[in-house]
């Protein structure tokens, strides 16, 4: 213990007797620095690496997220548009107002008009639109040609003339297409 306190109170010093580190010892203590550097390096990349393979993971699971969202919307969207249909023809069906017409009529009509207004507000509401096809030329990517009508006009030539029954589209993607009738120039 005497010999500890007049070395400088360390096992370094007491070995060297001078207060300073052999050479043996400052050769390991350096390898053992160069190897514990390159541990936290090695280190820093496979934590580098694992912060990327974690936001890749958050961004395919985000992206798989708002696909399953707008499958699912998609869905009942399209679910929507068979009652919108069917509400439609009812509308139709039940013929031009008249003032000879009894008031329960009346008012029927008017609570499907209601319903069909509501209905169509809830479907544009999630992003659903109409695909406008009347009198537009005809599109196969948003229409389905049920029917072709002779035209003697050459400007109708190719042009939807009738809609079954119409087409909606959620953003960009044709969610279903319109059915129509296309008119196509009579050359006799």
């Amino acid at each position: 213990m005497s010999e500890r306190k007049e070395s400088g109170g360390t096992p370094e010093a007491a070995a060297s007797g001078d207060g300073s580190l052999p050479a043996a010892g400052f050769g390991q203590l350096e390898a053992t620095l160069k190897t514990q550097a390159a541990r936290i390096d090695e280190l820093s990349r496979a934590y580098a690496s694992l912060l990327d393979d974690n936001k890749s993971f958050r961004l395919r699971v985000e992206r798989e997220k708002e696909r399953v969202v707008e499958a699912e919307k998609s869905r009942l969207a399209q679910s929507m548009l068979e009652s919108h249909d069917d509400l439609e023809r009812a509308f139709r069906a039940s013929g031009v107002a008249s003032s000879r017409e009894p008031p329960s009529l009346r008012d029927l009509r008017e609570g499907v008009a209601l319903s069909l207004a509501s209905m169509e507000k809830r479907i544009a509401d999630m992003g659903v639109s109409r695909i406008e096809v009347l009198g537009a030329p005809y599109d196969p990517r948003t229409a389905e040609a049920i029917d072709v009508a002779a035209v003697a006009d050459p400007a109708q030539d190719g042009l939807v003339l009738e809609e079954f029954r119409p087409g909606w589209r959620i953003g960009e993607r044709v969610l279903r297409p319109a059915r129509v009738r296309v008119g196509r120039l009579s050359r006799a």
